[in-house]
């Protein structure tokens, strides 16, 4: 099960299928895949509903990552953020950190959105 990061009004999502892998078999940071909505949160008017499928972008990862200068990022939690039909994303805002690999696959917009940059 994965996080929502951003604020669509999904809480948990899980992963149906891995759309673009860049490495391996499971998706990695950047790689978009489609969720399906589990829970939404209590009190706030979801753009989203429950049981629905979502394409969506791969934030946070336990796993962790390495990067080009040598360095290693690694997180404490798995999180995604909702994007919709046309590639943008569904929420206004994110509240998760974004890594910096976004950049490189094109997902700036999702960047902008965002007040922790990592």
């Amino acid at each position: 099960f994965l996080e929502v990061a951003d604020n669509s009004g999904g809480r948990i999502v899980q992963c149906v299928k891995v759309l673009q892998k860049t490495k391996g078999r499971y998706g990695g940071v950047g790689d978009i895949i489609i969720v399906s909505v589990k829970s939404l949160v209590r009190n706030q008017k979801s753009k989203v509903k429950k049981g629905h499928l979502y394409k969506a972008v791969i934030l946070e990862t336990r796993k962790g990552t390495s990067r080009v200068d040598g360095s290693a990022c690694a997180y404490s939690r798995n999180t995604v953020t909702l994007l919709s039909a046309n590639g943008g994303s569904i929420g206004s805002r994110i509240t998760g950190l974004t890594p910096y690999e976004l950049r490189a696959k094109n997902h700036t917009k999702l960047i902008s959105l965002s007040a922790r940059n990592v």
